[in-house]
């Protein structure tokens, strides 16, 4: 089933059975900084742009590192581990109703937009807080 079809208790399912808890994810859009954004609305065009910004992935933290699947076409697809010793530079910017989480996986720049309202985002907020009370679970 595509993003419309999919419902937030398919994603707690998910990140319970594979992972045994349902407090350390988020569920996010795929993000560009202004100059990616902007490079690939010009070169590559409008379509493509629209389709690329609304990727939509769960994030789940571990001492491991980040786990990451998308789920914009299917909530099938495994995750994709992304370790804390492989990533650089990871910053959290919170704006109104809303974070941007970035940083950098060997040497390539990843951002995710995490919205707290919302069908899809019920329970962003809270487990955004405690994500963030834990230090992302860090080790």
């Amino acid at each position: 089933m595509g993003l419309l079809f999919n419902d937030k208790k398919e994603f707690s399912e998910k990140v319970e059975k594979i992972f045994g808890d349902k407090d350390n994810y988020l569920v996010a859009f795929k993000a560009n900084d202004l100059k990616t954004g902007l490079a690939k609305l010009m070169i590559i065009g409008g379509l493509f742009y629209t389709f690329d910004s609304s990727r939509t992935f769960i994030l789940y933290f571990s001492p491991k590192g980040l786990y990451e699947s998308e789920i914009s076409n299917s909530t099938k697809r495994d995750f994709y581990l992304m370790p804390w010793n492989e990533i650089e530079e990871f910053e959290v910017d919170e704006k109104n109703n809303k974070a941007i989480i970035s940083l950098r996986h060997l040497g390539k720049k990843v951002m995710y937009e995490v919205d707290f309202k919302g069908r899809i985002f019920d329970g962003n907020e809270e487990r955004f807080i405690g994500l963030k009370a834990k230090d992302w679970k860090r080790i």
